[in-house]
């Protein structure tokens, strides 16, 4: 009788234990997630400044390799090359500015003094396109009912572009506010650069054991390679895309190529919906001017997002990031759903840094082995595994 009290008070108290643990769990986790939600602004501010230092990162270690004069060997420390990384972007942005900004004001002024004619062309031509729809079906003869019926959803859907149009430009304009991240983003990008090391020998030094303090550098190697494929692959694209729109525009005979080219190369940072409202704008301005020249553009379009998405991005983002298209297409919707704009931007790399942690965690519990390159015996005689770069801070910047 003891034995079965002594048994029910230990399930209690045990059971005891496990409720008083995941109340506090789940209270830990809702104001982590307070606090994140609070701070949102904060962490894009970093997150786009770790993607600046990625960015700069190849530029900062080739200014940091060792240059031999005779039998002397100079090296740049890291100050001095990231000032001098940064005085090159300021000197190349600024002849960049100066030789772009004028004939972009021009066409910027020009579009703007020719907007409220392109609004009622627009108009216009919604008309014409409800009025020969109208036409069409009865020619068919099809029944008033069914003719009534989509001449209304034909309507509505016209009637909503515009709204549409004149809502992403406000949402543009309500980011003005946040021109002060192009000063702030370079500062803090400076000094995660500077002390990348120590910030990652500090983390690791918090680890209670060697094995977990070598898998967590293995893991900040591999989360350091996946994000610098993802952004530079970004920001090549967006060059090559804002570039070959600017000429294809130019040599087609589309208004403002200059403009429309900016709007296409920034717009192709976004995953997905970014290239598709830069291809509504330019084609929804082309068909002001001219309806051929308008499905000139779209063809046009239509092959540069089969030869991006096919052919050119693949080869830029290289063995970087593994992920199936429907994975691609999944985590980008569930972005749009959670984050919107600013979830679709992050969707991408997320997903990715989520199958990163999945795979070192599978390692660490000795269900996967990782593939690592063994090198020589050390002076003490012990076999050091080195995986796929050096340092995980070291690799930001040699990537």
């Amino acid at each position: 009788m003891k034995e079965r009290q002594h048994e029910n008070s230990e399930m209690i108290r045990l059971w005891t234990t496990v409720i008083v643990r995941v109340i506090f769990l789940l209270a830990g986790l809702l104001i982590v997630s307070w606090l994140v939600y609070e701070i949102r602004t904060l962490l894009l501010l970093l997150i786009l400044a770790i993607f600046f230092c990625y960015l700069i990162a190849p530029i900062v270690h080739l200014l940091e390799q060792p240059l031999y004069i005779g039998n002397h060997e100079i090296r740049l420390p890291r100050t001095v090359a990231l000032v001098l990384v940064y005085l090159l972007i300021g000197t190349a942005l600024f002849v960049g500015f100066r030789l772009i900004w004028p004939p972009m004001s021009e066409q910027i002024s020009e579009l703007a003094k020719n907007m409220p004619k392109y609004v009622e062309s627009a108009k216009n031509t919604t008309n014409n396109v409800v009025n020969g729809a109208n036409s069409w079906m009865r020619h068919l003869k099809l029944p008033q009912e069914s003719r009534d019926y989509l001449l209304d959803h034909i309507k509505d859907l016209a009637g909503s572009a515009l709204p549409w149009f004149e809502s992403l430009v406000g949402g543009l304009v309500g980011l003005v506010p946040y021109l002060t991240w192009l000063i702030l983003v370079p500062i803090l990008s400076f000094f995660l650069l500077k002390d990348a090391v120590s910030f990652e020998q500090n983390l690791i030094a918090l680890l209670p054991s060697e094995r977990l303090q070598k898998r967590v550098h293995w893991l900040l190697m591999d989360v350091s390679r996946t994000l610098a494929a993802y952004i530079r692959a970004q920001i090549t694209s967006c060059l090559v895309v804002g570039t070959v729109v600017m000429i294809g525009l130019s040599l087609i005979g589309a208004p403002y190529p200059i403009v429309l080219g900016a709007i296409a190369g920034l717009l192709e940072f976004i995953p997905l919906i970014g290239p598709l409202i830069s291809a509504s704008i330019i084609f929804g301005l082309t068909l002001t001017v001219a309806f051929k020249t308008a499905l000139i553009v779209a063809l046009f379009l239509a092959i540069l997002r089969m030869l991006q998405d096919y052919f050119i991005y693949p080869r830029i983002v290289g063995r970087g990031i593994k992920m199936h298209p429907l994975v691609v297409i999944v985590a980008i919707l569930a972005g749009a759903e959670i984050g919107g704009l600013i979830g679709v931007f992050l969707s991408i790399p997320v997903v990715g840094l989520v199958i990163v942690f999945y795979n070192h965690y599978l390692a660490f519990r000795g269900i996967q082995n990782l593939r690592v390159v063994v090198q020589p015996e050390n002076a003490e005689g012990e076999v050091v595994p080195q995986p796929m770069a050096s340092k995980a801070a070291e690799s930001l910047v040699e990537q």
